[in-house]
Parts: C-alpha cells; sequence; structure tokens
C-alpha cells in the first residue's frame, strides 16, 4: 500500500473509532447522492473496503432465491413452528411500539413517495388479472365468515335508520350522521372494542 493510502486508512480507521454512526451517516449521504467515497479520495480502497454485491446482481438474486423458495413457503405456511395467530397476538405490545414509531418518524407517506404509479402499473400488468381474481377465489370462505358477521349488524344499521323521520332535510340530515355514527359501531362490535359509557 502506497504511505499516502496508509495514512488515509489511518485517518479512516481512527474516525469509524470515534464515531461510527457519523462515518456511516455520510458516507450513507454520499452513496445516496451518486458519489463513491473510494473513487473520490475520500476513503481508502482495499482492504478497508469489501465490496458488496451490486444492486442489480443483489435484487436478481433475491427474486431467484424468492422464486425457487415457494414450496419451502408453502410448507412453512402448512407447517408452521408455532400457531401464526398466537404469536401475532403475543407480540401486539411490540406491533403497537412499532406503529407509534414509524407514525412518530412518518414512514408510511417517505416510503409512499419512493413508489410511482407507474411501478405499480408495471407489477399489476407482470401479475396478470388472474392473480386478482383468484385472491377472492381463494379467500371465498373467509369472505363468508366476514360477511355472516356484517350482514346481521349491517340489518340492524338499516331498521334503525329506517325508523327515523324522512320528511325534511333536516330529517334526511340526521339519518346520514346516524347511519356514519351506527356503521362506526359496527366496526367496533366486530373487533371486540368495548363501548364507552355515554356522559
Amino acid at each position: 500500500m502506497e504511505p499516502e493510502e496508509e495514512e488515509k486508512l489511518k485517518v479512516f480507521r481512527a474516525a469509524v473509532e470515534a464515531d461510527p454512526v457519523a462515518v456511516f451517516e455520510q458516507l450513507a449521504d454520499l452513496r445516496r447522492d451518486g458519489f463513491d467515497p473510494v473513487a473520490e479520495g475520500l476513503i481508502p480502497g482495499n482492504p478497508v473496503t469489501k465490496k458488496v454485491k451490486s444492486a442489480d446482481r443483489w435484487a436478481g438474486q433475491q427474486v431467484e432465491n424468492a422464486k425457487a423458495a415457494g414450496d419451502d413457503w408453502l410448507d412453512g405456511v402448512k407447517n408452521p413452528s408455532r400457531d401464526p395467530i398466537a404469536a401475532a397476538l403475543d407480540s401486539e405490545d411490540k406491533w403497537e411500539d412499532r406503529l407509534k414509531e414509524a407514525i412518530k418518524d412518518k414512514k408510511w407517506s417517505k416510503n409512499l413517495k419512493k413508489s410511482s404509479h407507474a411501478e405499480i402499473v408495471k407489477i399489476a400488468s407482470a401479475l396478470g388479472t388472474g392473480v386478482y381474481t383468484g385472491a377472492f377465489d381463494a379467500r371465498k370462505d373467509k369472505i363468508e365468515r366476514v360477511v355472516k358477521e356484517i350482514q346481521p349488524l349491517s340489518q340492524a344499521v338499516s331498521d334503525t335508520i329506517q325508523g327515523m323521520p324522512n320528511k325534511t332535510d333536516a330529517d334526511r340530515e340526521k339519518r346520514l350522521l346516524m347511519a356514519r355514527k351506527l356503521m362506526i359501531k359496527v366496526g367496533k362490535k366486530r373487533a371486540g372494542v368495548p363501548e364507552t359509557p355515554s356522559v
């Protein structure tokens, strides 16, 4: 290694030792903006910088590996190491904490801005309509279960609204507002959310 590179290596290692997070942030910002810190002479070349796979190679391997693991995925769904519903319920506190953190950090909007309508159309076109229609065929039993829960509650909403006066615009406005209020109650009843007592 050239003396200049050795000196650069010492400086770089000292910076990493002092504050690795700050070094990471600076390097990540440079690479995100299209700058190669090695090519720019900001950090030494080998042996410090081991190359990560190129984005094209990495993404290609992800896709091919996922496709090859289809049978393993289905076997895992059929034979989980533990009940997935129980596991999800056991980790409700973790889910809530991560959701609060995601909301605070605005992850939803930040990640949405990385996508585009054109990307959505390209994926949907590649998958074809069978993915959409087939999903409903596969969920027929679940859809029937949900509708059987909702139907009697929706009928109760309808019966209640039909019993309200309907002569004036004010009457009709009250009916609309009550329909909304009662449908919110339907959602809470289905979720098992306890009613808040009226004050």
